[in-house]
């Protein structure tokens, strides 16, 4: 059986809880380990119970959002590939916090924050660039099948617009 821990709790009551081995104090009362439990506090308050934390959460909700609508095959092929450039900035965004966190500066509310909107305007944004792709495309249809039907090759203009 362990040894009772020295220590005494906040309400002056002596610590029910057991000595670490070969010593006379539990962890949470150990003097030698006092900076690494302020060190652990401050880091679980700074992500785990912060805005910050929650900001953190609501920018990788966001990217999962973008990530649904990049894998659908519902929008066109350069639309994906501009919403997977909009996901590298935000890891970019991301990392940077991260770094910021790390080096102990201690980032204000609402630094990390990308505005609540975001997730909407992204997804208007791409459903409405899919929507002038499909346009762009019905129109090359038709000037194609119209210059066709004035006996022109409609393979220069094709290939000038898919570029």
């Amino acid at each position: 059986m362990r040894a009772a821990c020295q220590g005494t709790k906040r309400d002056g009551q002596p610590c029910t809880a057991g000595a670490m081995a070969g010593e006379r104090w539990c962890y949470p009362h150990h003097p030698a380990y006092a900076d690494e439990r302020r060190r652990n506090a401050s880091r679980a308050a700074t992500l785990g119970n912060s805005k910050i934390g929650a900001e953190i959460r609501s920018t990788r909700l966001l990217v999962r959002d973008i990530v649904e609508l990049t894998i659908t095959n519902e929008l066109n092929p350069l639309v994906r590939k501009r919403l997977t450039e909009v996901v590298q900035l935000l890891q970019v965004y991301a990392r940077l916090a991260e770094l910021e966190i790390v080096s102990r500066e201690r980032p204000k509310a609402g630094d990390v924050a990308i505005p609540e909107d975001t997730a909407e305007k992204v997804k208007e944004w791409a459903h409405g660039e899919d929507g002038k792709m499909r346009e762009w495309k019905e129109l090359v249809e038709e000037l194609s099948q119209a210059m066709r039907e004035e006996g022109h090759d409609p393979t220069p203009i094709r290939e000038a617009v898919s570029g």
